[in-house]
């Protein structure tokens, strides 16, 4: 009698539950490394309200505070039943060997229904033996942002020239301001400036380094080294402790620090943490060798479906309404990024983005895919500790270089 009256109870609570809308929501995993500093939590929330009113699928979060932690804990969740239904990660050569072992969803089905609202350029960098994976919720440029303020109080102007950039940095010293930000923290940093000075000593260099075509101990690479040791021998770097998201917005609005090389997405992170809109100032870094022209260097950030994740049919209806003009400027305009899409609106964009944009199209800037993209990962993890080794012994540059060479040749020696 009992168990009838709580089998009568439950019964009731079920009907009353679907009767006033508290049925369970359909709802797909996203895990993503931006749990912590920078914490986009709220954003993809938000992004859960739109789909759920859009396709009827809304999007729980597995975060996490820290992004090695993240890419093992992705790893190893992938091959399971467990796999979360979407997970942030990177592009080209970070997306190959999950591809590779059949991890990675199928999309080709929605890049081709939405082609004409992406560009050629942005799909091949997801295309592998023909079929598109992932998708990317925002593009975004690498280069300098600099502290209005700081620059005005010293009666300097954004560098055209890599001499005027040396001036620059000689200026801050002098008024008692570390000129740039650099950090080996967390380790994918140090690439920063490596991208930097070679990719604006020699363009085709670069990208030939990064596919196996050139040698790290190309004497066009030591002068790239070269030039980024003469850098940090004039003190123009903070302590390469310093963190990029801990410390250095605190020491950017304080202006302690005057200028931060990093992309573009970093405006978030600056007025996230207090520094004013109208202190946010940015260039794409002056190159040492004036022959090279204008050059930028491009980040896409993707989002990937898992292959073995239960609710992959509904994390395509995610996907698909994420590639289309609404959905595709859904995180964007909450992060102040720039859409994936040609036919998104742009208007949100602050200024001093909305201009980046503009100058790449009308100065026809080449655009290099990021480092950490760009090259085979296995390479790339090792280089980024080779980098901090240079980062914190400049003097040890040959030995950098041939081991840097190394790592390539074995790499390259048994891969095409």
């Amino acid at each position: 009698m009992r168990i009838a009256k709580l089998s009568a109870t439950l019964v009731g609570l079920l009907l009353l539950g679907a009767s006033t809308g508290l049925a369970a929501q359909t709802t797909v995993n996203l895990m993503h490394d931006k749990g912590g500093n920078p914490d986009y939590r709220p954003f993809y929330e938000a992004l859960g309200v739109e789909t759920q009113k859009a396709v009827g699928v809304g999007i729980t979060q597995t975060p996490n505070p820290s992004t090695d932690v993240f890419m093992s804990t992705v790893r190893a969740a992938l091959p399971t039943k467990q796999a979360p239904e979407l997970f942030t990660w990177w592009s080209t050569y970070r997306m190959k060997d999950l591809i590779d072992q059949g991890l990675a969803a199928d999309l080709t089905d929605l890049w081709d229904k939405h082609k004409k609202d992406f560009s050629d350029g942005i799909r091949q960098a997801f295309t592998f033996n023909g079929k598109v994976y992932g998708l990317p919720y925002s593009v975004e440029y690498w280069g300098v942002w600099y502290n209005k303020s700081t620059f005005k109080k010293l009666g300097l102007s954004e560098p055209k020239t890599w001499a005027e950039f040396l001036k620059v940095c000689d200026a801050l010293k002098a008024g008692g301001v570390t000129p740039m930000a650099q950090s080996v923290q967390g380790r994918w940093p140090t690439f920063i400036m490596f991208e930097e000075m070679v990719a604006r000593q020699d363009p085709k260099l670069y990208v030939d380094l990064c596919a196996g075509k050139a040698k790290y101990t190309d004497p066009r690479v030591k002068t790239a080294f070269t030039v980024w040791a003469d850098l940090i021998n004039k003190g123009y770097f903070t302590d390469p402790s310093t963190d990029l998201f801990s410390d250095t917005p605190r020491l950017f609005q304080q202006g302690e620090v005057g200028m931060v090389p990093i992309g573009s997405w970093y405006y978030t992170t600056l007025t996230s943490n207090g520094v004013a809109d109208a202190d946010c100032g940015f260039f794409v870094m002056p190159p040492p060798n004036a022959k090279v022209g204008k050059v930028a260097i491009m980040e896409a950030a993707p989002i990937v479906v898992a292959k073995n994740a239960p609710g992959l049919a509904n994390a395509k209806k995610v996907v698909d309404y994420m590639m289309g003009p609404v959905g595709s400027a859904v995180l964007p305009k909450a992060l102040n990024q720039f859409p994936p899409t040609q036919t998104a609106d742009t208007s949100f964009l602050p200024k001093v983005k909305a201009d980046l944009a503009a100058m790449l199209v009308k100065d026809k800037y080449q655009i290099l895919n990021r480092y950490w993209e760009a090259t085979p990962t296995p390479i790339c993890e090792t280089a980024v500790d080779k980098f901090a080794e240079f980062i914190l012994d400049p003097s040890k540059l040959d030995q950098v270089l041939k081991d840097l060479d190394k790592v390539a040749t074995d790499y390259w020696s048994t891969h095409k």
